[in-house]
């Protein structure tokens, strides 16, 4: 085979790489605009679900702390000392654990895995609904401020947890979902026993004003 007829053959053989990557980046960016397109038209629906189960999941893990259903009582019980919050918490304290193992069978349990359910196949039509993508079509206000999607995810079963892993990574890699997130996420997926996965997706350990070492989100994008 003579060296004209390699070049030309190497040519067509790179001009053939060079637009398989043109149609693969093309492709993720549809994709991308197809999904974002789908979440800006049915927003109002999905934050409303979404703030159902941020709420629902939210109120029945603080009854276990705080035995009451009155968010006025618990945010003020949370905004008090350390030290007080401490001592009104423990006179707040089940005596049964058999009605507390009964909340978390029956009423949390469930409701987490169908509100994983519902999130996973929501990541995988929309992406995953962040709080920034979020707001990027939905204007109102959120009805409890504290209100984030990531909550659900942190609160999945283990048996959830290697398809999250899957889905995680491809969220993270076409930028649906930023480093914190990533790393919050990783380590809850990952047994909550390591705090590197945090660490390494920017998150710092620092002291709060108590001068306690708290870990914290300092470089997410």
């Amino acid at each position: 085979m003579s060296k004209a007829i390699q070049n030309e053959l190497k040519n067509k053989l790179i001009m053939r790489i060079i637009f398989t990557i043109l149609v693969l980046l093309s492709n993720l960016t549809f994709s991308q605009s197809k999904k974002d397109s789908l979440l800006k038209k049915d927003i109002f629906p999905i934050v409303e679900e979404l703030e159902f189960m941020y709420g629902y999941d939210q109120t029945l893990r603080e009854y276990l702390t705080y035995k009451t259903f009155n968010k006025q009582e618990t945010d003020s019980i949370e905004n008090l000392p350390d030290s007080l919050r401490i001592q009104v918490i423990s006179k707040r304290k089940f005596t049964s654990d058999s009605l507390t193992k009964n909340i978390i069978k029956k009423y949390i349990i469930p409701k987490d895995i169908e509100h994983t359910e519902k999130l996973i196949a929501i990541t995988k039509k929309y992406g995953f609904p962040s709080l920034k993508r979020i707001k990027k079509y939905y204007k109102k206000d959120f009805i409890n401020p504290e209100f984030n999607p990531v909550i659900i995810f942190i609160h999945s079963p283990k048996k959830y947890w290697v398809e999250l892993k899957d889905i995680l990574k491809t969220e993270f890699k076409n930028k649906r979902i930023n480093r914190c997130i990533y790393g919050y996420l990783l380590w809850h997926i990952n047994g909550r026993n390591n705090l590197k996965y945090m660490l390494d997706n920017g998150y710092e350990m620092k002291k709060n004003k108590s001068g306690m070492t708290v870990i914290k989100a300092v470089n997410c994008d």
